[in-house]
């Protein structure tokens, strides 16, 4: 028999558009199907079948009568395209391709020239380039994980399939995709199972209208019937909160709409739920079209909603009024198309620092209250929220978003997952770290259903900050560097500063900022983190530079932004700046309106409210009126060391060194201990310096049960730190050296030590007090 050597036809889903409907194979007729090319088979149903493309096929099967639809036929046209033919036939199955082995018959050479850079990944490499070569499409990176062991990171995956050419990626919008030039090399080389397992993954992806995308894909011109079936199945998946999903069946529909009308308003809509599902790529390409000057307004109010997205709050702001005027002068028929840019515009000016007072007035005139879509009822609910807090403090506005109707079980999943998002950000703010954690797994709840990256992406950023303030600080930072990754600029501008957040509070080097990361604009929140996160790092270095913080002009908005009721708990440290400052005026107003904030929310920040007058009382005040003001903050810290215990380590340290100044040596040894045991914990070596330096400032002798250590541990540091060897010390204490090799293990834990030469200096130090 004479070998063939023509490449094997992959089949991808099309209609049947043969003579007979109900034969799923096309005969009789012609069957219109796309080649991949790939390794030639000899004598396969496969490559007989490339023989036969573009020409009438004779079948085998008898017509059946015009109008009847053989049962399974849909069932049978999606196997074909899932698993080929010569995929299916028993007899004629391609050898399996494991790595390290090749087919029989196969030179080394060929093997190596084909298939090198694939085999040559790790399996969650091969699965990713494979999943995503049989998908066809740009996914963001974080969809990727569900490939990949727990233990590993699908960055460090990607990064080894794009340096072998096999993948494309942006990092600065987070999305991978196959390359195109190896994508129908690497389908041709896939076996059965991993021809299966990708296709499973792809309907998953697609939430199960793999088949519909395939139809798009294989379409070779305008298809209306088929536009309709992609937009229906779009807005069902909208309604359900896939909006991602929703966004990519839209593109699709556009292009292969007949009608311009419809193909304009179908990209629109695409565009329109890629901007809730915070997709920017979409969005970016539409971009130039949307901001043009006879543009509809609905299109500039969305360039307007992707510059506020990429942190260009000015643009943004300038292009929602502008259509929020046009839309008002359009009348009652744009009212849905005027709420959504006025919500945005109202975002917009927020982030801006415009006064919120001021801010629900406009909202009020222009998208009053009332029934409309479910998203942007849930949108309204969670501003309106936000807007309280602003004026009122994140307790009334946790209450508004409580009293407030539209987070059922009938509201979808999306809604429902942004309504906990902004629940865990109001009860980050208002220093509640655990149900700030409730809430967040409840946005995680809602979000895996609909495959929501924003929400996770959101929920995991408020998590990141609630673990900062609750001392998990190496927690922190893996969760910030998850987030950093992320393809929007805001939640990558937030994770940054979180990550500059916990080395500045462990004395270690601010990272700068990222080269790739977007201009800022005049946004307020980010001007008032970056001050936070530089107080923070002037308190580490010993406040050599707080007055000239207080006093930058650069430093104006994020100051006004920090002193407001909105973030009590942030405020803390700027009355505590401007206290060590010495800036009197500013120290009293804001510890002023700090106790008054303090209403309704956790006692630990009216303690801290306490503290800093007892601070500012020490500095120039009466010793009883401070020694009455830190019994007062002693009474009112109920929960501060496990809430806040960066916070409660420094108010001991400063209580300490009060103590010390009025001659009771032995009570600030005490406070010194608690202080440097937190800091210890937690990790932040300034403040451990700054205990130690208070403790031997004191020349009292410090016993090593005061940090911990029990009475064996303590005999195990002794002798270990006189430079004995486990066996050495364990034949002192009549024990077994793995005994010893343990307490060692918990010794370090509880000291921060990694090693005998830190062991030993610490042990040291204890001695000379």
């Amino acid at each position: 028999m004479r070998a063939d050597t023509t490449p094997v036809t992959r089949p991808v889903l099309a209609e049947p558009r043969g003579d007979d409907p109900g034969d799923p194979t096309g005969s009789p007729g012609t069957a219109a199907l796309r080649t991949f090319p790939g390794r030639p088979r000899t004598g396969t149903p496969a490559a007989r079948a490339d023989q036969a493309v573009d020409r009438p096929v004779e079948s085998a099967v008898p017509p059946r009568p015009e109008g009847r639809r053989a049962p399974g036929a849909e069932t049978r046209a999606a196997t074909l395209a899932l698993h080929p033919p010569a995929d299916r036939d028993p007899r004629k199955r391609p050898a399996r391709t494991s790595p390290g082995r090749r087919p029989a018959g196969r030179p080394p050479g060929a093997q190596d020239d084909e298939d090198g850079p694939l085999l040559s990944l790790p399996a969650s490499g091969r699965r990713i380039v494979q999943c995503l070569a049989v998908l066809g499409e740009e996914v963001p990176l974080q969809r990727l994980r569900s490939l990949t062991r727990r233990d590993e990171d699908p960055v460090g995956a990607v990064e080894a399939a794009v340096a072998a050419e096999l993948l494309s990626w942006d990092p600065g919008e987070g999305r991978v995709e196959a390359a195109e030039a190896t994508r129908e090399s690497v389908i041709a080389a896939m076996s059965a199972s991993e021809t299966r397992a990708a296709h499973r993954w792809a309907a998953r992806w697609t939430g199960g209208v793999t088949s519909l995308l395939h139809r798009a894909a294989a379409a070779t011109g305008f298809d209306e019937d088929l536009a309709r079936r992609l937009e229906s199945e779009a807005r069902r998946l909208g309604f359900l909160g896939r909006s991602q999903q929703a966004a990519e069946l839209l593109r699709r529909a556009a292009a292969v709409s007949a009608d311009a009308e419809l193909a304009a308003h179908r990209e629109a809509a695409s565009v329109e739920f890629a901007l809730r599902a915070h997709d920017l790529a979409p969005a970016r390409r539409a971009a130039p079209a949307m901001r043009q000057d006879g543009a509809p307004a609905a299109h500039r109010a969305m360039a307007g909603r992707l510059a506020v997205l990429e942190g260009r709050i000015g643009e943004g702001a300038r292009l929602l009024g502008e259509a929020c005027r046009e839309l008002r002068l359009a009348g009652g028929g744009a009212r849905d198309e005027l709420g959504a840019a006025a919500l945005w515009s109202a975002k917009a000016q927020w982030l801006a620092g415009s006064p919120a007072t001021e801010i629900r007035q406009q909202l009020a005139e222009l998208d009053p209250p009332g029934s409309r879509d479910p998203y942007w009822a849930g949108e309204r609910r969670r501003l309106d929220a936000v807007l309280t807090s602003s004026v009122h403090g994140p307790a009334r506005g946790l209450g508004e978003l409580a009293a407030r109707p539209g987070a059922g079980f009938l509201t979808p999943a999306d809604v429902r997952g942004r309504a906990a998002v902004t629940e865990a950000w109001l009860h980050l703010e208002a220093g509640d770290p655990d149900r700030c954690e409730t809430a967040v797994r409840a946005a995680l709840a809602a979000a895996a259903p609909v495959e929501d990256d924003h929400i996770a992406t959101a929920a995991q950023t408020v998590r990141g900050h609630a673990l900062w303030l609750n001392g998990s600080w190496t927690l922190a930072e893996a969760t910030a560097r998850g987030v950093a990754a992320s393809s929007a600029p805001l939640w990558r501008s937030r994770a940054r500063a979180l990550l500059s957040l916990v080395a500045a509070a462990r004395g270690e080097r601010v990272p700068e900022a990222a080269a790739d990361d977007e201009d800022p604009g005049p946004c307020v929140f980010g001007a008032g983190e970056r001050l936070f996160t530089a107080l923070v790092a002037a308190e580490a270095a010993g406040r050599p530079d707080v007055p000239a913080l207080l006093t930058a002009p650069e430093h104006r908005p994020g100051l006004e932004f920090l002193s407001g009721p909105l973030l009590p708990w942030r405020k803390v440290e700027v009355a505590r700046a401007a206290v060590e400052a010495g800036h009197t005026a500013l120290a009293t107003a804001l510890i002023a309106s700090l106790r008054a904030d303090a209403t309704g929310l956790p006692s630990w920040v009216g303690a801290c409210a306490l503290w800093l007058e007892a601070r500012a009382s020490a500095r120039g005040g009466s010793r009883d009126v401070t020694a009455r003001l830190y019994a007062g903050a002693d009474e009112a810290a109920d929960g501060f060391e496990a809430t806040a215990p960066w916070y409660y380590a420094r108010y001991q340290a400063d209580h300490a060194e009060f103590l010390a100044a009025v001659g009771d040596r032995r009570a600030a040894v005490d406070r010194f201990r608690a202080a440097w045991a937190v800091a210890l914990r937690i990790g932040a070596q300034p403040l451990r310096k700054r205990c130690a330096t208070g403790l031997r400032a004191l020349r009292l002798p410090q016993p090593a049960g005061a940090f911990g250590l029990t009475a064996r541990e303590t005999e195990v540091a002794r002798l270990v730190s006189t430079g004995l060897t486990n066996r050495e010390a364990a034949a002192r204490l009549f024990v077994t050296p793995a005994s010893v090799a343990f307490h060692l293990g918990n010794i370090y834990g509880k000291l921060g030590v990694r090693t005998r030469y830190e062991l030993r200096r610490w042990w040291a130090e204890q001695q000379t007090g």
